[in-house]
């Protein structure tokens, strides 16, 4: 029995005597008596069937409300049961909806502040009182992520092992005092790193970012070394030409055989200076995009062979075997023949210049799949791993190129140029086993992607 039929019963019961006492003490007659019980029992089970529909709807409100506090929002009350209590019945739906709206309203946010999230390039983690990363953005875990571990559920320390962070993260959960700081990880990965409390974020006490600054930092490491570079480059030839003025200032002069030798230093520091100072405009023009390359069709296989001729003096003087191998065939590209054949050209010199007397250096040419290859490879003293990545930047010498000339600007010449005509350059190299670069264009009427 419902706990409503039975308090609507006890409360008749008590009324149903209430009658019968009444009646009795009236001293009514046996008709009435009877006629009165009847009524009181006729009454008690309309009573009772009332109470059970009652009892039943309410029922099916409890159930519905246990449903929609345990978060299942679709729950919708039957209509076709609601009786006399249709009007909560409709409420109770109506309360439902907006609460299942409501909260895929907020799923729907979530969903696109997480999204947000996850595109940014900087890692962000929320950390919790005790210190346990709570959550981590896809690139908090590609840049802190462990190998094959995420990096969620572990300790800041064991994610981010930097003094500075933990205290920075210290500091902002027992101040509120947000804070910065710069952090150098493994590889050469730089990141300033900022931490701010989080007010009232529950669990998240604290939002710490990891912004990369490695690309930064290689950049300013380049702008460093070229200063100094450039500084070395000029540096040599006008000290050689203040020495020469200073050894004829002071009598040299008068000595004609000695005076010409050293006019010819002179000269051959100046040509040197004027040689970097044409290729330093040449390579700004190029990256500044106001050199126009002319386009037109270029038979790769003709140049390599003529640029080959051109270096087979210089090779010979050298004592080193030039060889060339363009397959015979005819192999088709489209941009400004000059600027192609001064990047094979300086690929060569800087191929003769490393390469000892008695070595080789091989240059060849092949079209293949739409792309034209030209490879040259020297059996000189190679290219120690560490240098590899910045053999192209100008002015940027391995300590072993520094003893043997140059300006330092051909290699990166011929990046800029192979890049302006859409191609692509490349080296490999093992320190005692010599090096090979090559550069990779397109083949004319076929873009990039072989198509």
């Amino acid at each position: 029995m419902g706990g409503l039929r039975l308090r609507l019963l006890i409360a008749f019961a008590f009324f149903a005597a209430a009658v019968a006492i009444a009646v009795v003490a009236s001293g009514s007659s046996t008709l009435i008596v009877t006629a009165a019980f009847v009524l009181v029992l006729a009454g008690g089970v309309v009573l009772w069937l009332a109470a059970g529909v009652v009892d039943g709807s309410l029922r099916v409100i409890s159930g519905a409300a246990r449903e929609l506090a345990h978060g299942e929002f679709g729950t919708r009350l039957p209509m076709e049961e609601a009786g006399e209590l249709a009007g909560a019945f409709r409420d109770l739906n109506e309360m439902a909806r907006s609460f299942d709206a409501r909260i895929e309203a907020a799923s729907q946010e979530r969903n696109r502040l997480m999204a947000a999230i996850n595109s940014s390039v900087d890692g962000v983690l929320a950390v919790d009182e005790a210190g346990q990363v709570r959550f981590a953005n896809d690139a908090a875990e590609i840049l802190l992520g462990k190998p094959g571990e995420s990096v969620v559920g572990h300790p800041l320390v064991w994610a981010a092992a930097d003094h500075g962070v933990i205290e920075a993260v210290r500091a902002a959960r027992e101040d509120g005092e947000a804070g910065r700081h710069r952090v150098e990880r493994p590889g050469r990965r730089f990141f300033d790193v900022i931490v701010a409390p989080i007010a009232g974020g529950g669990d998240w006490s604290t939002l710490v970012v990891f912004h990369d600054m490695s690309e930064s930092q290689r950049i300013d490491d380049v702008r460093r070394d070229f200063v100094a570079n450039v500084s070395h480059e000029l540096r040599t030839p006008l000290s050689g030409v203040k020495s020469v003025i200073e050894t004829l200032r002071g009598g040299a002069v008068d000595d004609p055989k000695v005076a010409r030798d050293f006019l010819q230093r002179a000269e051959s520091e100046t040509e040197r200076l004027v040689q970097l100072v044409e290729e330093l405009l040449a390579l700004s023009r190029i990256e500044s995009g106001q050199l126009q390359f002319r386009d037109e069709p270029v038979n790769m296989a003709e140049l390599v062979d003529a640029a080959t001729e051109r270096m087979r003096p210089y090779a010979r003087h050298s004592g080193v075997e030039l060889s060339v191998d363009t397959n015979g065939t005819e192999q088709a590209v489209a941009g400004d023949p000059g600027a192609l054949e001064r990047a094979v050209v300086n690929l060569l010199d800087n191929a003769i210049k490393f390469t000892p007397e008695g070595g080789t250096v091989s240059i060849a040419s092949k079209m293949e799949g739409g792309v034209v290859t030209v490879s040259v490879r020297d059996t000189g003293a190679g290219i120690d791993a560490h240098d590899l990545p910045r053999v192209f930047e100008r002015f940027y010498k391995a300590d072993r190129a520094r003893q043997r000339g140059g300006t330092g600007l051909g290699l990166a010449i011929v990046k800029h140029t192979v890049e302006a005509h859409g191609g692509s350059v490349g080296v490999e190299s093992e320190v005692g086993r010599g090096s090979e670069f090559r550069f990779t264009l397109p083949q004319a009427g076929v873009g990039p992607d072989g198509n």
